[in-house]
């Protein structure tokens, strides 16, 4: 455990220049000035990204128990509040079904024969139907077991949400269901399905105010800007994506949104992604300490540093924790991605390169990148290397198949829940213009 010193507020520190080392060999950016009153900027480097992308599993299938139908009525739906399971009443409905693997009565299922969905007992107060056979109730109108159904009025009790597609997640067992006949949820899983947040133990703590901020690591003085979103209640946990400038950039132009470099367009702040994410989703600014570094461990203890704080300070998802960057912050995102495959969940470089220092132990880990294909600075054939040394770590296949945003390709047959996609676009050294979109869509999936 690292010792650390906080100062939430603090006025800009101002670095001497330094000559940075450019990872791959690739020559480097000249720095540009930072802006008023910012974190100082980096000078030199060159610049980089990656790939990723995956498919999103669904919710699941209709997971509503009862159908669109009104219930209860002299034609109801699960056998009326007094009268018999309807004089042509219907189990579950006509046309859905009951729940999928569900308990409140099979897909097909009536409320029993015509004129015999129970008597006065086709649904008793606590049922709805089993899901046993095709009838809500037996011939012989029992109308169901106990307590599996809905309420007297529930159309059948469904069961919880099945992950679709590719998640196969497993089905709800449901708990039967109330008057909209929805039963209690499976959990999702599979290949891109979500899982169950993993809190961390700062949850229910009282937050730090979000800003500049200064954290000590092995005894050096580091940066960083923390931005909560505007939801936090320090009880949900929340994704967090820490991101990374380029050479000429800082972590007051990543905040900002500003051109990471002077001839660049503004991206938005955090590259586009910030305004595309939801209200349980924190960003972090990272600020490199002259230029980031793969060759030693300096640049991976302040992210161990930093997550450590957040982890004791935050009510942050320790499942979701994801970084992305532009340039020579994308080389750092990828050494991320070589080195805390244990501790990130996806990564999304942008026109980077590998890192000197990427381990040849690391795990797979889902990976989106994009690069221009007149990118001279760092070519896309180095980007390309990146991009297969992760292909190869999540064993995809070589075949790819077309994915979003139009240009890109996701790789097929990929370890289940690490999906590579690559995004090469028309342009040079820089953020694709759909950096915001496309990045928030494969972080978001998981």
């Amino acid at each position: 455990m690292h010792s650390f010193v906080t100062a939430w507020s603090f006025p800009s520190l101002v670095f001497g220049s330094a000559l940075l080392l450019v990872a791959c060999g690739n020559s480097g950016d000249d720095g540009s000035e930072g802006a008023a009153g910012s974190l100082p900027t980096s000078s030199g480097g060159a610049e980089n990204a990656g790939n990723g992308g995956n498919s999103t599993s669904s919710a699941g299938s209709d997971a509503s128990g009862g159908s669109s139908s009104s219930s209860g009525g002299s034609d109801g739906i699960g056998g009326g509040s007094s009268s018999s399971g309807g004089s042509v009443g219907v189990g579950g409905n006509s046309s859905s079904s009951g729940g999928s693997n569900g308990s409140g009565g099979s897909s097909s299922s009536s409320g029993g024969s015509v004129g015999t969905g129970g008597e006065a007992d086709g649904g008793s107060a606590n049922s709805g139907g089993m899901a046993g056979s095709a009838q809500g109730g037996t011939v012989s109108g029992d109308g169901g077991a106990g307590t599996t159904g809905g309420s007297p009025t529930a159309v059948g009790g469904g069961s919880g949400m099945a992950g679709s597609g590719a998640s196969g997640g497993t089905a709800g067992s449901g708990s039967g269901g109330d008057a909209t006949g929805g039963g209690s949820g499976g959990a999702m899983g599979g290949s891109s399905g979500l899982t169950n947040p993993v809190p961390s133990q700062g949850c229910g703590t009282a937050p730090p105010a979000d800003g500049q901020a200064t954290i000590d690591v092995d005894g050096t003085t580091r940066e960083y800007i923390l931005r909560l979103p505007a939801g936090y209640d320090g009880t949900t946990p929340n994704r967090i994506i820490i991101a990374f400038h380029g050479a000429a950039g800082s972590a007051v132009q990543v905040d900002n949104g500003d051109p990471p470099r002077s001839d660049l367009d503004p991206t938005g702040p955090y590259f586009g992604i910030r305004d595309e994410a939801d209200s349980q989703t924190i960003f972090v600014a990272g600020q490199a300490a002259g230029s980031w570094s793969s060759s030693d461990a300096r640049d991976l203890d302040y992210v161990r540093a930093m997550l450590d704080r957040f982890e004791s300070e935050l009510c942050i998802d320790e499942s979701r924790i994801f970084a992305t960057g532009f340039s020579m912050g994308a080389i750092m995102t990828i050494n991320v991605a070589c080195n805390l495959s244990d501790i990130f969940r996806a990564v999304a470089p942008m026109s980077g390169s590998l890192p000197s220092g990427c381990s040849a132990a690391g795990q797979h880990i889902a990976y989106w990148s994009s690069h221009g294909t007149n990118d001279t600075t760092i070519t896309i054939s180095q980007g390309e290397a990146a991009r297969d040394e992760f292909v190869g770590r999540n064993q995809c296949q070589a075949d790819t198949i077309p994915a979003e945003p139009a240009g890109c390709v996701a790789y097929q047959g990929c370890d289940p829940g690490y999906p590579v996609d690559w995004c090469p676009f028309d342009g040079a050294h820089e953020p694709p213009p759909f950096s915001g979109s496309a990045i928030w869509a494969f972080l978001s999936q998981f």
